[in-house]
């Protein structure tokens, strides 16, 4: 059976004999026994919790135990039902520092959604649009010497490969 415990420090490294590096969290059982219990998260996901969190510390078959869940009281972070939220902490787990929200409406808001994301693709479509109807109505270049003349515009190099959208 389980047990809740309260975190007094995670740090990362290797423990005992594990075949590399983890999340070890420094804990308090009941009666104040000291604990040290490797974290495990789900794949793709690593954090470390704060002190004062709570963990689920589970007994493993054949001795040791690990901590396979926990959380921070200190922060109300408000999810409905079907929502995803990823957020960080200050160091101290009081604060809030950023968020990530996936609503059951398909969006993905970043810190807020009070601003909305600019796209490469449409951002580049709207300004050679926009270069392009300049460029009819200026019909001359601007030193009067009667050659057409054309505005150009490039903004390849504002396009980002980690950030996308579909």
């Amino acid at each position: 059976m389980g047990r809740l415990v309260e975190v007094v420090k995670s740090v990362f490294t290797t423990r005992t004999t594990a075949p590399g590096k983890a999340v070890i969290i420094h804990s308090k059982a009941s009666g104040n026994v000291d604990r040290t219990t490797e974290l495990y998260h789900l794949p793709g996901i690593s954090s470390a919790p704060t002190p004062e969190d709570k963990a689920i510390e589970i007994p493993l078959d054949g001795g040791g135990r690990v901590i396979v869940a926990t959380h921070n009281y200190r922060l109300e972070i408000s999810v409905t039902a079907g929502e995803t939220i990823i957020y960080s902490t200050d160091a101290t787990g009081g604060t809030k520092k950023a968020e990530i929200k996936l609503d059951t409406d398909g969006n993905i808001d970043l810190n807020g959604s009070s601003k909305k994301l600019v796209t490469h693709a449409e951002l580049n479509t709207a300004l050679q649009t926009f270069i392009t109807a300049l460029n009819a109505n200026l019909g001359t270049k601007l030193d009067g010497s009667g050659t057409p003349g054309a505005l150009a515009l490039n903004i390849a190099l504002s396009e980002t490969a980690k950030v996308r959208t579909s």
